[in-house]
């Protein structure tokens, strides 16, 4: 049904007006997004200033303030939506997670990877990667088991960026599925109780 039938001339005209309002906010945050990634590909994160990335994304620091606090809030939103896109949850298998689409990124990446995850922010990205995924982990564990859900979501969040990290640091030699398959024996083996 078509809500512009019953709206007034100037209830219409407002409607598009906030449209085209959401459009350029939207289209201005992609910008911003993909500045970040441009840069990302060529430096360390903590080489990138807010002034860099404005410039990349040809737009005022105004413009950029209007959107995002400072540029660790725009890194996780993009955190939040990499890991959002890349990791699928599961509460059906032994493994909660599935991170190929994420070893695939991070294979054809890996220039971003090193970037965020050297000089000293480093850790502090990956801190907020694993608290991303943690929140993300924590409401489906919540009402699933017996194991503390917090530390159950932190246990397999850090799990998996350790597991990222080792692969990147030797060279990733396995293949994407290869990794989930160490990732999820690894995870599997640490909540099995043994039976021997």
């Amino acid at each position: 049904m078509d809500k512009t039938k019953f709206m007034s001339d100037t209830e219409q005209k407002s409607a598009s007006v906030q449209e085209s309002v959401d459009l350029r906010s939207r289209r201005t945050r992609h910008h911003i997004d993909h500045a970040l990634t441009k840069l990302l590909l060529r430096r360390s994160y903590d080489a990138i200033r807010v002034s860099d990335i404005t410039k990349k994304a040809e737009i005022g620091r105004g413009t950029f303030y209007a959107h995002f606090d400072n540029k660790d809030e725009l890194l996780r939103k993009q955190l939040t939506d990499v890991l959002s896109r890349f990791i699928s949850v599961s509460t059906d298998q032994l493994c909660l997670l599935d991170a190929t689409m994420l070893f695939t990124h991070l294979r054809d990446v890996p220039q971003m990877y090193q970037s965020l995850m050297s000089g000293a922010s480093g850790p502090g990205v990956l801190r907020m990667a694993q608290e991303i995924l943690e929140q993300r982990l924590h409401a489906i564990l919540e009402a699933r088991e017996e194991l503390p859900p917090s530390l159950h979501a932190h246990f397999v969040s850090a799990s998996l960026f350790t597991v990222l990290a080792w692969w990147t640091e030797n060279g990733m030699q396995q293949s994407p599925s290869e990794m989930q398959s160490i990732f999820a024996e690894l995870s599997i083996s640490a909540f099995t109780k043994n039976r021997a």
